[in-house]
């Protein structure tokens, strides 16, 4: 995620504990090595693969140097969401969330700046300019909310249209870089970006689909939404609630999944996506695309295919190639049956059904 945004990769370290250094997170040897290798290679920000508490933010920085900034991997996964962003629905979410998941970081950080030089309020890094801080931040917080409770319901008001319409919706969802975008642009012929890396897509977009290849052909309405990932923090996830509710919504759920993934990855990113489907509630059906077929063997597909049905034991799977466009008639033949079997089928030129 940090080379896909621009970041130069200088060194990584890896260390293997019982439990988190009550201080610093890694031990004191490695804290050793982290501080030599800043030096070496002149980093400018250090990133943890895992959470960091406020005061272990603030011993890291004040022990590299007060220079160097030290982030954890949501504080990437918000920057990179921060890159991606072209709404304004998405530039609020991410805004949202930073303000959130960095708010018990303020006491820490106002303490440092007092340290580091900047004596802040009447008696420097003490409890007022805290207090000052953290109800700037409630109130921005506050704004933000308000403003994206007015979009979440303008999205309501479409959603009940194409209800009132007729049209079932078929939500895309899967981990991120998964296939899920090149789907949709094949099917509505959209030109929407693809391959810029993890979390390419943040917002919604929704398109009416007539595949018109005989009078039963399936209308419906697609939804791409943004791609999924294991252990993100609740904020983060609270803050695309409305993204993800779409999800939750929908008359059918088409899971993409990269069947070209070795077995460990692959088992951790079909985990992660059941995990978030159990977590937004979805009990509406499901079917399991395993795409880029063309990247791998019979074998390796037959592989891939048993541990998703580990997580996905009842569900529809069907291996597919979006790129070369292999068995893409089989799964939108499944979407129409599934579709048909809830009676939601909007059959070109007859009436459409009131709701």
């Amino acid at each position: 995620m940090a080379e896909n945004i621009g970041y130069e990769v200088g060194g990584t370290l890896i260390q293997r504990r019982k439990s988190v250094h009550h201080s610093y997170t890694i031990g004191p040897g490695r804290l050793n090595d982290l501080k030599r290798l800043v030096e070496e290679t002149e980093a400018d920000t250090v990133i943890f693969a895992n959470p960091l508490k406020s005061s272990h933010v603030f011993k890291l920085t004040q022990y590299l140097g007060g220079e160097v900034r030290v982030i954890d991997r949501n504080l990437l996964i918000l920057e990179v969401f921060d890159k991606r962003a072209f709404t304004n629905e998405a530039k609020l979410q991410i805004r949202l969330a930073k303000l959130k998941y960095t708010l018990s970081w303020g006491r820490e950080f106002i303490k440092l700046r007092g340290i580091m030089g900047e004596q802040l309020g009447w008696m420097g890094p003490g409890d007022y300019p805290y207090q000052e801080y953290y109800r700037a931040a409630r109130n921005r917080i506050s704004r933000i909310e308000s403003e994206l409770d007015d979009i979440y319901k303008k999205k309501m008001l479409k959603r009940d249209r194409r209800r009132e319409l007729g049209f079932p919706i078929v939500a895309l969802a899967g981990y991120t870089q998964a296939g899920k975008t090149s789907f949709f642009n094949l099917v509505t012929h959209e030109d929407k970006t693809v391959g810029l890396g993890p979390f390419t897509t943040l917002g919604t977009f929704a398109r009416r689909v007539d595949m018109k290849r005989d009078s039963d052909s399936p209308e419906f309405i697609l939804i791409d939404s943004i791609g999924f990932i294991e252990d993100m923090h609740p904020i983060i996830l609270k803050a695309f609630h409305a993204t993800l509710g779409e999800l939750a919504t929908a008359d059918l759920v088409l899971l993409f999944v990269d069947a070209s993934d070795t077995e460990f990855p692959l088992e951790r990113k079909i985990r992660a996506c059941s995990q978030i489907l159990r977590e937004i509630e979805i009990t509406l059906p499901i079917i399991i695309c395993a795409n880029k077929m063309d990247l791998v063997s019979s074998e390796q597909l037959e592989k891939s295919i048993s541990i998703i049905r580990r997580y996905f034991i009842t569900e529809d799977i069907v291996p597919a190639s979006i790129k070369t466009g292999q068995n893409l008639d089989e799964v939108l033949s499944l979407v129409s049956s599934k579709l048909r079997a809830q009676n939601l089928i909007v059959n070109p030129g007859k009436p459409q059904p009131q709701h």
